[in-house]
């Protein structure tokens, strides 16, 4: 073996030093060679000094080595004449880490490069704090959000204001989107949270981006589909009301002007009677739609209060009592703790969930053994969520995107509100609401506080 040499050197020098002993031993005993045993003793401790240095000076010039190793420094190499004697093909070993390890350092230090430049150079700006709000790394896009370019950011006291109440109020997982002028130029901001640890270091992540193009482009769809749905429900109405209000005038008038009564018929007033009747329930449908798009537009500031979620969903079922036994609907709660509690407006709550399980009952045409589940949970980012399942008809995939737009319906007699105004209401509780969909099978509504 390659260390064969190291292990001889030791044995031969341990095997001299117990023949020497043996030897002190000996002569102790004997009272006419003192002489002769303190000689023997000398020699005892000169070789248990020259092994132990033996032993020493081949660990230091091990140790020196392994040192400039574990501190990086490729640039050393392992030249000991007197150790690669004792431990032949060590230097060659040795040789092999140093440019193991001079290899992983370059490699790390591309990537350290390649990530420095790629994290100063994208569009998103990245703003790391630890615990103690003092910014540990931030990049260039982050200093042009901040108005900060060329200035040395140490903690968020430095921030302005409005970035300050956001970095401090967000947590892991939340998101938040502030309106800024910056150099006279308008962002919408949209601030995501999240959160590791370097060792025992806790860092924030803040990742900004200038999401105003998208918003823009969202406004500008809904704003277009809300328009036509506006459209096509107003011509609705006064397109016929404008058909008869021409007829009627017709009915009494000729080419001379207003007829006289004498030319006016029975039938022509019952004609006239029928057209105002239709123009009149037009008109109401036309005003119920206008409180309708009021009510969409302006709802009241949620009063919050602590609701029992459990026993809260218990008697939003009772609500629907009726309903459920006429429809052979089994209606269940699942998976919902007697303590779990939730802050918020119950009034408003309590209409988001009415209207999500009248959505459910309606929709179990041609279903077998309908099924309405209400769950609540608080979900791994901490937030509690309440979800209104069932195994009705759906949403087509194509609708869903549509679903939330003001006044847009598939049904025959809906009015295309509740599901718009429950997102506000969600919106009002810094909440959401998401649908997932998969017709005649599942259909999940998940309501994320």
């Amino acid at each position: 073996m390659k260390f064969n040499r190291f292990y001889i050197n030791i044995l031969v020098r341990i095997f001299l030093v117990v023949i020497t002993c043996m030897l002190f031993v000996f002569f102790i005993e004997r009272d006419d060679n003192i002489l002769t045993t303190l000689f023997i003793a000398f020699l005892v401790i000169l070789q248990t000094v020259l092994l132990i240095k033996y032993v020493n000076t081949t660990n230091k010039e091990l140790a020196e080595f392994l040192i400039h190793l574990h501190q990086e420094d490729t640039s050393v190499v392992f030249s000991k004449e007197n150790i690669e004697k004792t431990f032949k093909g060590l230097r060659t070993s040795f040789d092999k880490i140093n440019a193991k390890i001079k290899k992983i350092k370059t490699e790390k230090e591309q990537q350290e490069y390649y990530f420095k430049y790629l994290i100063e150079n994208i569009e998103t700006g990245l703003i790391g704090i630890n615990e103690y709000n003092e910014i540990e790394f931030v990049n260039n896009q982050a200093k042009v959000f901040f108005k900060k370019r060329n200035r040395k950011l140490i903690n968020i006291d430095r921030l302005d204001e409005d970035f300050k109440a956001i970095v401090r109020k967000l947590r892991p997982s939340e998101s938040s989107v502030l309106k800024k002028v910056i150099d006279s130029k308008l962002y919408h901001l949209a601030f995501n949270c999240s959160e590791f640890k370097i060792g025992e270091k806790k860092i924030k992540l803040f990742t900004i981006q200038d999401v105003r193009n998208e918003i823009e482009s969202s406004e500008i769809e809904s704003w277009q589909k809300l328009t036509s749905v506006l459209t096509h429900e107003m011509m609705n109405s006064i397109t016929p009301i404008t058909s008869l209000a021409h007829a009627i005038k017709k009915y009494v008038h000729n080419d001379n002007g207003l007829k006289n009564y004498k030319e006016i018929n029975n039938e022509l007033i019952i004609d006239i009677a029928e057209n105002a009747d239709i123009i009149e329930n037009r008109g109401k449908r036309l005003l119920e739609f206008i409180n309708n798009y009021r009510s969409v537009s302006k709802l009241p500031k949620p009063k919050f209060e602590s609701i029992s979620i459990k026993s809260f969903l218990q008697n939003i079922i009772q609500l629907f009592e009726k309903d459920l036994k006429k429809g052979k609907i089994d209606a269940v709660i699942n998976n919902v703790s007697d303590d779990l509690e939730l802050i918020a407006d119950k009034g408003m709550i309590e209409q988001v969930l009415i209207n999500l399980i009248k959505n459910s009952i309606e929709a179990f045409t041609n279903i077998t053994e309908p099924k309405i589940e209400l769950c609540s949970f608080i979900d791994k980012n901490g937030k509690i969520q309440i979800q209104v399942i069932d195994n009705g008809n759906g949403i087509k995939e194509d609708s869903l995107h549509d679903v939330f737009i003001p006044f847009y319906t598939t049904k025959e007699n809906g009015t295309g509100i509740g599901l718009s105004i429950s997102r506000q209401i969600m919106k009002l509780h810094k909440g959401s609401i998401n649908i997932n969909s998969e017709p005649d099978v599942k259909t999940k509504v998940i309501l994320i506080f």
